[in-house]
């Protein structure tokens, strides 16, 4: 019988009949399977172990190392050792489901990425099942844990804060020991060397670019998103054009923003900043439409209109670019067809093991009133 008794310094002390090792074994399942110890989170120290349990590091290391063998545990080198992420449900058979995780679902853009992945793959015979993240990285692991312990086939990410370190890699490490396939959407973490479907972000960002530079403007700032890959490849393609062109950029005229700030920066409290950072700017380079109607709303409520006081240009030529007052200049974002390709070829993975693609597609803009001739 195993028994652990707790003393008055609220130390553990192992009284038993087995092995030390197999008893603390024991109480770290005990742990994982009543959620004290949650998967993909990092169980106490091999020091600590040791000291609550008055055994050995080697007893403890010995422990551990039975139950990394077993799969429920995983070590990584100078973080720690986890819980790991358990796999599919066990079937002998595929169980032509899709999981798909994406930062937003019902609005915007994503209501045509997500038509284009069911398209191609409720006509192959397969269901979603579908992961939000709201682009936090917490939201994601979730999504990975349910998507995965529900079983799939494969996975469709738009990864969260993709610009920036992944705290999640431990999972997408795990996926890819299962052989689960991935292609990623509109960015992928650094280090990634499998499929993904992208817009040229670079060429988006210099194409806007060049298009108010062709109507005379040579002061042109810009506010992109900082925590998201796209807006870091957004801003390259302005660099370029603005070098290819013989100018120069004002960093205080380039805005960054996060995901969580962007209500905050464009509310309105904001708005005597924004203004004196865009001050002597002729023309901006704008993130997304989202970002673009929040800086056309921040100018209408201080007296100025685009494209009479400033000119905007923008990516994603969504509904937001069409309805506005300005009727913004805007990079087409093929929503459906980034859906529709991502699909086909995470089939072609499954059925075919094909080698990692990367897929760029050519952006086209959509030329509107937005921007003000100069010359």
């Amino acid at each position: 019988m195993i028994k652990i008794l707790q003393t008055e310094n609220g130390a553990f002390m192992i009284n038993n009949e087995l092995s030390k090792h197999a008893v603390l074994s024991h109480w770290i399942k005990e742990n994982i399977e009543n959620n004290t110890f949650k998967i993909g989170e990092k169980i106490p120290s091999e020091n600590e172990l040791a000291s609550r349990f008055m055994i050995s590091r080697q007893t403890v290391r010995q422990a551990i190392g039975t139950l990394v063998a077993e799969g429920i545990l995983v070590r990584e080198h100078g973080s720690g050792t986890y819980v790991r992420l358990p796999g599919p449900k066990v079937s002998a058979e595929k169980t032509m489901r899709i999981g798909v995780i994406t930062t937003y679902l019902d609005d915007y853009v994503f209501p045509g990425i997500i038509h284009g992945i069911e398209e191609i793959l409720t006509n192959n015979g397969y269901t979603l099942s579908l992961g939000i993240t709201h682009n936090k990285p917490a939201d994601e692991e979730n999504c990975l844990v349910q998507i995965l312990q529900s079983g799939v086939d494969g996975l469709i990410v738009e990864g969260t804060k993709s610009a920036l370190p992944n705290p999640n890699e431990r999972f997408y490490e795990q996926i890819e020991e299962k052989r689960i396939p991935i292609v990623f959407i509109n960015g992928y973490y650094r280090g990634y060397n499998g499929s993904c479907i992208l817009l040229d972000d670079v060429k988006a960002g210099e194409m806007l670019t060049n298009i108010l530079i062709e109507n005379g403007h040579s002061l042109i700032g810009g506010i992109f998103k900082s925590d998201d890959q796209q807006g870091i490849g957004r801003y390259e393609g302005l660099l370029k054009s603005v070098k290819k062109n013989n100018l120069s950029v004002n960093d205080d005229s380039i805005i960054w923003y996060t995901t969580e700030d962007f209500n905050y920066f464009f509310e309105g409290r904001m708005d005597k900043i924004i203004l004196d950072r865009l001050n002597g700017m002729t023309g901006v380079v704008c993130y997304n439409d989202l970002a673009a109607a929040a800086l056309v709303r921040l100018l209408k409520r201080n007296g100025k209109a685009v494209p009479e006081d400033l000119s905007v240009v923008s990516v994603d030529n969504s509904f937001l670019a069409k309805q506005m007052v300005c009727n913004l200049t805007s990079i087409v974002y093929p929503a459906k067809k980034i859906g529709r390709k991502a699909a086909q070829l995470l089939l072609q993975h499954i059925n075919h093991s094909k080698k990692p693609e990367q897929v760029i597609l050519e952006p086209y803009m959509k030329i509107r009133d937005s921007v003000k001739k100069l010359i």
